[in-house]
């Protein structure tokens, strides 16, 4: 097997493989997909960004609605109060700043 020098590597080792891991993964993803996400495409690959897909949400029926989760976040967020900012202090302290 003869292995490949890696090109942006300072030192002279030669690279391990004969061939980089992904480039490997983008030939099998078009081998088995037909497409690719990196590199150049091919004249006959699939336009992976053409391929419609459906989204589908889990929930539990008995749980609370959407409504009564959205009423409970902005509770919560009241509650929290406005938010606080920090420095590092010189001696690694950490001391509040106020907001301009």
């Amino acid at each position: 097997m003869t292995s490949f020098p890696w090109p942006d590597e300072e030192d002279d080792e030669p690279y391990p493989l004969a061939f980089h891991p992904l480039d490997l993964g983008e030939e099998a993803l078009r081998a088995l997909c037909g497409f690719v996400r990196e590199g150049c495409p091919e004249p006959g690959d699939i336009d992976a960004e053409s391929i419609p897909l459906h989204g589908f949400t889990v929930r539990d029926p008995s749980g609370p609605t959407r409504a009564e989760k959205e009423a409970a976040q902005r509770r919560l967020t009241e509650a929290m109060g406005p938010p606080r900012f920090y420095s590092m202090g010189p001696d690694g302290t950490l001391i509040e700043r106020s907001l301009p």
